[in-house]
């Protein structure tokens, strides 16, 4: 994803397991899945994701819009 060019966040993510379950929840939160059972909106769920991970790996970047609690909540 373009957001992540250039930024080296693997190794943020498998430091500490907590990261990437927020990378998780937040994926899963946003995705929609219809009736037929069919992703509507994996896009929009993979920018969340990415832009979590942008955030925790530069902390300089603003999320935007800001991330609701919803979406950071764990199942």
């Amino acid at each position: 994803m373009d957001l992540l060019d250039g930024i080296d966040y693997r190794p943020a993510l498998m430091q500490f397991g907590s990261t990437l379950e927020q990378v998780m929840t937040i994926f899963s939160s946003v995705l929609d899945i219809d009736e037929h059972g069919q992703v509507t909106n994996a896009d929009d769920a993979e920018w969340r994701a990415a832009q979590y991970i942008r955030r925790y790996c530069d902390q300089e970047y603003i999320v935007e819009p800001p991330f609701e609690a919803w979406e950071l909540e764990l199942p």
